[in-house]
C-alpha cells in the first residue's frame, strides 16, 4: 500500500474512533511500527492530527472545522439545499446568515434579490461583494481558522437588530438538539434565533449523524430544516423538514 493510501486510511480510522492508538493503528495497517509513526508523523506536520500522550492520537479539530477544509465538502447537496432555501425568501428581507460553509451557497442565490443581509462569517464577504448583495458586516474579534467574528461586540449589535429571516447551519442535527463544533458560534446562534422572525436551518445529510458538543436550538425551533433525500429523514420523523432536490432548480 503507498503511503499516501495508507495515511489517509489510518486518518478515516482516527476519525471514527476520536482517539486511536498507536496498536490499534498497527492491527489496522499491517505495516510495522517505523511506518506507522512515519505516517503519523507525516500527519502530524500537515496539521491533521495531534499527538497524545501515551501513545494515543487524536484529530487537530482546529484544521479539521476550518472553513478552507470544509467549503467544497457536499457541495453538490449543498447547492440544493440553498437553492431551495432562497425560496423561501422574499424581496425587502433583512436575513442573518451564519458564518458557515453552507451558508456560503446561498449567497449567489441571493443575487437580484432586494435583500439586506448581516452576518459574522468574514469569508462571505468576497461572495457578497461578487454579487452586489446590501451587506452589514458585524465587527467584533475574527478568529481566523473559523472566519468568523465573535465576542460582546457581536451580541451587543445583533441584540439590537430584529432579523425578517435567519439561515443558520449547523454541525450536527438530532431529535436531542442543534448543535456547533464551536462555543462562540454557538452563543450566537442562540441570540439570533431570538431575534428572528421566521428561522431556517440548512444542514446536508452527513449532520445528522454526526455528534457535536455545543446545542444552540432544538428542532421545532426552526421553522423549516432544509436538507436532501440523502439524510434519510421523512416528514413523519421531523415535521419541519423540507428536502431539497433536482426538481426545484
Amino acid at each position: 500500500m503507498i503511503p499516501y493510501v495508507r495515511q489517509s486510511q489510518i486518518l478515516s480510522y482516527i476519525k471514527m474512533k476520536q482517539i486511536a492508538y498507536i496498536d490499534d493503528l498497527l492491527e489496522l495497517t499491517k505495516v510495522s511500527l517505523p511506518t506507522v509513526r512515519r505516517d503519523l508523523k507525516k500527519l502530524e506536520e500537515e496539521g491533521k492530527i495531534i499527538l497524545l500522550n501515551g501513545g494515543g492520537v487524536r484529530i487537530n479539530e482546529e484544521t479539521e472545522h476550518s472553513v478552507v477544509a470544509r467549503l467544497e465538502v457536499n457541495s453538490e447537496e449543498k447547492y440544493l439545499i440553498c437553492n431551495k432555501a432562497a425560496s423561501f425568501i422574499g424581496n425587502n428581507a433583512f436575513i442573518y446568515l451564519g458564518p458557515g460553509t453552507t451558508e456560503n451557497y446561498l449567497i449567489g442565490f441571493l443575487a437580484g434579490k432586494n435583500v439586506t443581509v448581516v452576518t459574522n462569517g468574514i469569508f462571505h464577504v468576497p461572495k457578497l461583494l461578487e454579487y452586489k448583495i446590501k451587506t452589514i458586516v458585524i465587527g467584533g474579534q475574527l478568529d481566523n481558522n473559523y472566519g468568523i467574528t465573535h465576542g460582546p461586540e457581536v451580541l451587543d449589535e445583533i441584540n439590537r437588530m430584529n432579523f425578517s429571516t435567519c439561515i443558520l447551519g449547523a454541525s450536527a442535527v438530532s431529535l436531542t438538539g442543534v448543535s456547533s463544533f464551536d462555543r462562540d458560534v454557538s452563543v450566537i446562534n442562540r441570540k439570533v434565533i431570538s431575534r428572528s422572525q421566521k428561522r431556517i436551518l440548512i444542514a446536508d445529510s452527513t449532520k445528522f449523524t454526526a455528534f457535536s458538543h455545543h446545542v444552540f436550538a432544538q428542532i421545532e425551533d426552526f421553522h423549516h430544516i432544509i436538507t436532501t433525500a440523502k439524510a434519510g429523514i421523512e416528514v413523519k420523523d421531523i415535521p419541519n423538514i423540507v428536502i431539497a432536490d433536482t426538481s426545484d432548480l
